[in-house]
């Protein structure tokens, strides 16, 4: 920086605060006179920025009660930034409810999880100049798994819905769902979110109607008979499920930002290593990838949640988007044979129970039979079937014909009991293992050949893929 720049930013901060401002730098003549101008500004650029953030004001606050009360509100206020925030007594039961102790692990898996998730979402926010805040809707709104369907039919970190995915050019077919894609999905929330606050111009109400839509926001607004109302002033004319929104997404932003204060750790995930996004141009094994990095085909497709197939058929034309994790076992020259699927098949991982492919096939709903029918015709849930046909709950379908997929696990099920009949030769073998600090289910599989994550967790009765130190666990011999 040019010197006259830096004496004129120094007269502008001697102005706004000559006595803390004299007594942190004077005149030198010194070689390091610009170092300790720049550092001197950086000083004064903090305490300006604390001094402005004591002047913000919450949107919106209801009586304080207690000094809790006052202490959370004024935390709120601090971390307020460009979305409007408030408080009361709704947000504080929420907040409650996410800094429990049963609440805890839930919230330390989040955390986890966020590590992966929120740099994604932070680049894709700022690049669509949005507020970084907005990265709570999507913790709201699936707990960040990308796998999550919702009763109504929504997908995907960003939960859509499947006519509004295809509005927002998301691609659903046999082989991707790009809901489940953190960068697809990502962008596509961002250009909703723009239209929503072009529409209303306000943060909140744009963040509301990413819950009931934009045309429930608007028929609220009318009845209403309001002029450009705040979400405080419509929520009474909201859907009951909108007026808890938005202050879920106040208590999730506090507890997410305040976790540390409230003993809430970062939860073990599969998704512990960096990992990069490379561009595909022909078509590619994962289970090449796998290889390559090291680690078992289901935690590469954990990180590429929304590939259908253990092939990415990609091409010149249509290009797709890989997320490789960088293990320190991944050197240019693997990823290149890799990438041309020249590693040799019989050294490549086997695709275990998390990662055979679903089998599809296509029922056409007779007179009488309902979603639910079928469902439990083909074992399958209600949520699933509106998810792959683009079902909502209105949706009628006699005389459709629906797609149904068969889960992964009666794919396995159903084939073991045609090659495996119940034998005494048949008897499984188990060794014992002891977790020590620093372990995943994904790398205790990579130990032991022949064992997936999900084998892993039936073994032992896992329910989720949290580990303790010191935690003993049975995994089976490679037969």
């Amino acid at each position: 920086m040019k010197k006259r720049h830096l004496w004129a930013l120094a007269l502008c901060l001697s102005v706004l605060s000559p006595k803390t401002y004299a007594q942190d730098i004077a005149y030198s003549d010194s070689e390091d006179f610009e170092l300790q101008l720049l550092e001197s500004i950086s000083v004064q650029k903090q305490v300006l920025l604390q001094g402005l953030d004591s002047l913000k004001k919450l949107s919106y606050v209801t009586d304080i009660y207690s000094a809790e009360d006052s202490l959370i509100a004024d935390r709120i206020r601090k971390i307020q930034r460009n979305i409007p925030l408030g408080y009361n007594e709704q947000i504080r039961s929420y907040i409650d409810k996410y800094i429990s102790r049963n609440y805890n692990p839930y919230m330390s898996k989040l955390r986890g999880m966020s590590q992966h998730y929120f740099p994604i979402y932070e680049q894709i926010l700022a690049e669509n100049n949005l507020p970084e805040e907005i990265k709570y809707i999507s913790v709201v709104e699936s707990s960040l798994d990308p796998h999550l369907v919702s009763r109504s039919g929504a997908v995907g970190l960003w939960q859509f819905m499947y006519p509004t995915a295809k509005i927002y050019n998301l691609t659903m077919d046999g082989e991707v769902d790009e809901r489940k894609d953190p960068y697809a999905a990502s962008r596509a929330a961002s250009r909703y979110f723009l239209d929503a606050y072009d529409e209303f111009n306000d943060w909140l109400l744009a963040l509301a109607s990413y819950n009931c839509g934009r045309g429930a926001v608007r028929r609220a607004i009318q009845r209403s008979g309001l002029h450009n109302p705040t979400f405080w002033e419509l929520s009474p004319y909201l859907p009951q499920e909108t007026r808890n929104y938005i202050p879920k997404f106040i208590a999730m932003t506090y507890a997410m930002k305040h976790a540390e204060e409230y003993g809430i750790g970062v939860g073990q995930t599969e998704l512990a290593w960096e990992a990069n996004p490379i561009m595909l141009d022909r078509p590619v094994d994962l289970r090449q990838i796998a290889a390559a990095v090291d680690l078992p085909v289901e935690t590469i497709r954990k990180f590429n949640p929304a590939y259908k197939r253990l092939v990415v058929s990609a091409s010149s034309e249509n290009p797709k988007r890989l997320l490789l994790p960088q293990t320190p076992q991944l050197n240019d020259s693997l990823l290149y044979a890799a990438l041309h699927n020249q590693l040799p098949m019989d050294k490549l991982p086997m695709a275990g129970e998390g990662q055979a492919l679903a089998a599809t096939d296509r029922y056409k709903v007779k007179r009488g039979e309902t979603l639910a029918s079928v469902s439990r015709k083909f074992g399958v849930s209600v949520q699933n079937l509106r998810a792959w046909n683009g079902l909502t709950a209105r949706s009628t379908v006699v005389g459709r014909t629906l797609i149904v997929k068969k889960e992964p696990t009666q794919l396995v099920s159903t084939n073991s009991k045609k090659q495996q009949p119940k034998t005494s030769s048949t008897r499984t073998a188990y060794v014992n293992y002891t977790v020590r600090k620093g372990d995943t289910l994904s790398g205790i599989a990579a130990k032991h050949k022949g064992s997936t994550v999900s084998q892993i967790k039936s073994d032992n009765g896992m329910r989720s893929t949290n580990l303790k130190v010191g935690q003993k666990l049975k995994i089976r011999k490679k037969a």
